[in-house]
């Protein structure tokens, strides 16, 4: 699928952190995250909770939720690289509006500032449960990443 992200929609005077999940990269906001880290190896299970809440964890002081994007978007891992991935998996902590949660991505690439953004409602309509909510090109390259609707996400958890 090829997107053309040719005009910016908002004023963006801020970085992005860039992160990939199987294939496709994605962005976050970089102003609501609060920390990176390893994903760690000791993570509280939870009963009852929906399949996309993997645990919570202790991180300095506060109990973080974590969200498995992959499991969220309905993503399946290929047989052949289950292992190495479980191993390598990052924890993306933001903050929004008081509530912390931790994303789980496949790997953090960058931080990077965004030359072109493009928020459409054919974009949301593309993606499950609109979790994306547009597109942007960066100004180190010319990869497209798709923008996660971090609210959204933070809020059905």
């Amino acid at each position: 699928m090829s997107y053309d992200v040719d005009e910016v929609t908002e004023k963006i005077d801020f970085p992005w952190l860039i992160f990939k999940l199987n294939n496709n990269m994605y962005t976050v906001n970089s102003k609501l995250i609060t920390t990176i880290v390893i994903m760690p190896d000791e993570v509280t299970f939870v009963p009852n909770v929906a399949k996309h809440l993997t645990g919570l964890i202790h991180l300095r002081g506060n109990v973080v939720p974590l969200i498995n994007l992959r499991v969220l978007f309905g993503i399946e891992s290929g047989k052949e690289t289950v292992d190495s991935e479980e191993t390598n998996k990052m924890v993306i902590v933001l903050e929004n509006e008081n509530f912390l949660a931790g994303f789980i991505v496949d790997e953090v690439l960058s931080v990077e500032n965004i030359a072109a953004f493009e928020e459409t409602e054919e974009i949301k309509k593309l993606y499950k449960n609109s979790f994306v909510k547009g597109v942007a090109k960066g100004q180190k390259s010319n990869d497209v990443f798709l923008i996660l609707d971090v609210e959204k996400i933070m809020n059905i958890s």
